[in-house]
């Protein structure tokens, strides 16, 4: 009885979703998420990251991900609420991850190569030769994803279709790599200070 009066103090969005969950309805529900929710989730993104491109793949992700629940979709009681929720963590995480590898940029200054002092070029060939160890010493697939975004410059999303893994687990694994660039460069630069 319960379960029978939680249906009802849903919200029509929600409600209709779930219908055509119980209804077996997959692609239907799936195209009434994106149609309902996916322009109203990318401006309320693009607002946060000031981007379209990342907008669309957090918006995609989570709209994927809360199509993937389905066997637990009656725990979302509002999915308006939910969605715009989940849209704005995403968004929040990304800034950070963008800022943490400002921050690692920053510390990755070279010195100007054409400078006639030759401490300073030995200086800037072992930073780059410790960067380089440090991108190599990294687990396999953390080390191809780094690779495949940083270097080749492919997107998340790219990424994620060629190895048929989540964004989010693309984002974690840059996460790690970029930690472990910034401890090997930290390392570095404790040993060269007098």
């Amino acid at each position: 009885m319960q379960n029978i009066q939680a249906i009802y103090m849903l919200d029509t969005d929600t409600k209709t979703y779930i219908d055509l969950i119980a209804e077996k309805r997959e692609d239907d529900a799936y195209r009434f998420l994106h149609g309902q929710f996916h322009a109203t989730l990318l401006k309320f993104a693009s607002a946060y990251l000031k981007a379209r491109e990342p907008a669309e793949e957090i918006v995609n992700d989570v709209l994927y991900k809360v199509w993937m629940m389905k066997a637990n979709i009656t725990a979302i009681s509002n999915l308006r609420a939910y969605l715009f929720t989940a849209v704005r963590n995403a968004s929040l995480n990304l800034l950070n991850k963008q800022k943490k590898e400002k921050q690692l940029l920053s510390t990755l200054t070279f010195e100007d190569l054409t400078t006639e002092d030759p401490e300073s070029i030995i200086i800037s060939m072992e930073l780059y030769d410790c960067i380089r160890n440090a991108i190599h010493s990294l687990p396999p697939r953390c080390r191809q994803i780094y690779e495949m975004i940083r270097i080749e410059g492919l997107r998340n999303k790219d990424v994620s279709e060629k190895l048929n893994i989540s964004v989010n687990t693309i984002d974690v694994q840059l996460a790690i790599a970029l930690k472990k660039l910034v401890l090997a460069v930290s390392a570095f630069t404790r040993k060269e200070k007098p």
